[in-house]
């Protein structure tokens, strides 16, 4: 059985497109920063502490996905893929289960790996062999400190050191994963 996931789409946007992706998804996460506890009170009110549970159920989903599209697309063998793709779900459980305590800091995992997953995708064309992590990594702690300062100026919302590393936990996993599971070509290096 053979399933085919066209992915293709991603590989032809132009590299100045992959960059504006980058800025409207970053202001979008600033942009919404006044309205979060407005916007968590109304979702509490409508769905009630099971809301919380949503990070859980993302996470598997994109872990079904990504576990279809390696069987499946990608026709992978190598055991150590699928022993990193179930380490890494594994982290990811394990920081949604013991540092995200409340649900809005559920949601901290999911905002920021895909920040990092699109910031990689912004750079890995541009940064030669695996810098590209680093980069990345960096960009996103500075984003995640831009995100917290902000929010320690605005009323009802606090600066956190918690969330920077979060975040930045999140977005590590989401380079591990890119970097051990996905095994992206990137220009200049040997890894497939």
């Amino acid at each position: 059985m053979h399933l085919y996931i066209n992915h293709g789409f991603i590989k032809n946007v132009s590299q100045g497109w992959r960059w504006w992706i980058v800025a409207i998804y970053t202001l979008t996460i600033y942009a919404f920063l006044p309205f979060g506890p407005r916007f968590w009170r109304f979702v509490l009110g409508q769905w009630g502490n099971s809301i919380n549970y949503l990070g859980w159920f993302l996470i598997c989903v994109l872990g079904a996905y990504f576990l279809v599209y390696l069987i499946f697309q990608k026709e992978v063998r190598d055991p150590a893929v699928y022993i990193a793709f179930f380490l890494i779900s594994f982290v990811c459980i394990l920081i949604l289960k013991y540092i995200c305590s409340t649900g809005p800091e559920r949601f901290h995992p999911l905002i920021y790996g895909i920040l990092g997953c699109i910031i990689f995708w912004a750079f890995k064309n541009d940064v030669k062999k695996t810098r590209v992590y680093l980069y990345t990594t960096m960009l996103v702690f500075l984003l995640g400190v831009i995100d917290e300062s902000i929010q320690g100026i605005l009323p009802m919302r606090v600066f956190d050191v918690k969330d920077i590393l979060m975040d930045w936990l999140s977005a590590g996993m989401a380079e591990l994963f890119i970097a051990f599971v996905l095994k992206p070509n990137i220009r200049g290096s040997v890894v497939n």
